[in-house]
C-alpha cells in the first residue's frame, strides 16, 4: 500500500520536473551578463586602476573614528577617577593617531 502511494508521488514529482523542463527556453548568457553592474564604470577594463588607494585610507580613518567615537559616548554616565583617567588616555591615543595619519600625508586635504 505505502509503497504504492510512494511509487505515484514520485511518477508526479518527475512529470512535473520534466514539464518544467520542457516549457523552459534557454537563456543566451553573454561575457556582459557574467559581469556585475557598476554604476560609472566600462563593463570591459583593467580592475587595477579602478579604485583609489586615499579612498580606502579615508574609508578605513573614518571606520576607526566612528568606533572610537562610538566607545565615548557613554563616558559622562561614569564619573569614577578610574574612568576619566581612561578617558584622558583614549583621548590621547586618538590624537595621537590622528597626527601620525597626518604626518603620514593620509589627511592631505584637511
Amino acid at each position: 500500500m505505502y509503497y504504492f502511494i510512494m511509487l505515484e508521488a514520485m511518477a508526479v514529482l518527475l512529470l512535473v520536473y520534466f514539464l518544467f523542463f520542457l516549457t523552459s527556453y534557454k537563456i543566451s548568457i553573454s561575457s556582459e551578463n557574467l559581469t556585475s553592474y557598476e554604476c560609472g564604470f566600462d563593463l570591459i577594463s583593467s580592475a587595477r586602476n579602478l579604485f583609489s588607494y586615499r579612498f580606502f585610507l579615508i574609508s578605513i580613518l573614518f571606520l576607526i573614528f566612528d568606533v572610537e567615537i562610538a566607545l565615548m559616548l557613554p563616558i559622562p554616565y561614569f564619573s569614577s577617577m578610574v574612568m576619566s583617567m581612561t578617558f584622558l588616555s583614549f583621548l590621547l591615543i586618538l590624537i595621537g593617531g590622528l597626527l601620525y595619519e597626518y604626518s603620514y600625508g593620509v589627511l592631505e586635504w584637511l
